[in-house]
């Protein structure tokens, strides 16, 4: 039986089918390899999945992160400030001393109409003082003269001066 040029060629085919089906298994080692590195892999892409609230929070961050930016020369200032304002800590405690002395002092002002009026009369008390000392001054040698006469007249009571030539005692 010879072969019809038909079925030699389906045969050829069919042959050709199968190496390639065989080659392909033989490849199929390789394939389940990297399948199994997939499958090792499949924890990670579950983490990388996971992400995406993480990539939402920090899209979320962005314009204030963007903020800090623009703040930085801001900020930059404060740190160059900030040992000044430590040493100047201490004067808030001196501050509020310094405020315990002038609040009393804050009062002297009601103590102004007082002041004044008792300059006023301080004044006045001065004239006074001044128109009684110039009416008392003549009446001064008057009383040093009564009181001479009086001793004098003591001392002719109690019999002492007989004579009109005792002296009589300086006042």
């Amino acid at each position: 039986m010879t072969a019809s040029p038909g079925k030699d060629n389906g045969v050829k085919r069919l042959a050709a089918e199968v190496d390639a089906n065989i080659r392909s298994l033989l490849g199929l080692p390789g394939v389940v390899a990297s399948l199994q590195r997939l499958g090792d892999l499949g924890p990670a892409i579950e983490r990388i999945a996971g992400f995406d609230e993480t990539l939402v929070d920090i899209a979320r961050v962005v314009p204030a992160l963007e903020q800090l930016a623009d703040l930085r020369t801001t900020l930059d200032a404060i740190a160059q400030v900030a040992p000044a304002l430590e040493r100047l800590a201490p004067v808030g405690d001196i501050l509020q001393e310094i405020v315990k002395v002038i609040e009393p002092l804050s009062a002297l002002s009601s103590l102004v109409p007082t002041l004044e009026s008792l300059d006023r009369s301080i004044g006045m008390l001065e004239v006074t003082i001044g128109n009684v000392s110039s009416t008392l001054a003549p009446l001064q040698s008057t009383t040093e003269r009564v009181g001479r006469v009086v001793d004098r007249i003591g001392t002719r009571r109690s019999g002492k001066g007989k004579s009109d030539d005792t002296p009589a005692p300086s006042a």
